[in-house]
């Protein structure tokens, strides 16, 4: 694909909703494997100031690129005439981030837990987002498109550890 006539991703709302927590932040992307880089960035940059530790931040970032991933090699089946869009609120409790899209509806909690010692033995490749998603991420949550929601809904949620008083 020629990248000089990709759509970029445009922010499309990146606002305050008080004054306080929460943050609510929304971006909206092309379904093309490429736009996953300005995903990245922007999933990196809405949570680094909630207070998780920067190898959480980093793990959460993997969860939802791949779960973008997923949409858009299999959802959309890799057509890039489409578009994802994700929504992140930050609270002083952690981070909400909700992947939006039209495609082929899939819930990932229907995907069975992998056998690791028959995924290595076997020298299997792919196959792990999901199960990469269920360790990083504290709930998950699968909405499917309906009548009343026209769109599927994946809404990965990550709390804030509890400190010691």
């Amino acid at each position: 694909m020629n990248n000089s006539r990709m759509p970029l991703p445009s922010l499309v709302r990146m606002h305050n909703m008080e004054q306080r927590n929460p943050y609510r932040y929304e971006l909206t992307i092309p379904s093309d494997l490429s736009a996953l880089v300005s995903t990245r960035t922007f999933v990196e940059s809405s949570i680094a100031s909630c207070g998780f530790p920067d190898t959480v931040v980093q793990q959460i970032v993997l969860a939802v690129d791949e779960a973008c991933s997923n949409v858009i090699r299999h959802g959309y089946a890799n057509t890039n005439d489409a578009t994802l869009k994700l929504l992140i609120e930050t609270t002083d409790k952690g981070v909400t981030i909700s992947i939006i899209d039209s495609a082929k509806p899939f819930n990932p909690l229907q995907v069975q837990a992998p056998d690791m010692q028959e995924y290595f033995r076997t020298f299997q490749h792919g196959g792990l987002g999901v199960h990469l998603i269920r360790r990083i991420m504290d709930s998950i949550e699968y909405i499917p498109s309906s009548s009343s929601h026209p769109e599927n809904e994946l809404r990965l949620v990550k709390l804030l550890p509890v400190l010691p008083s």
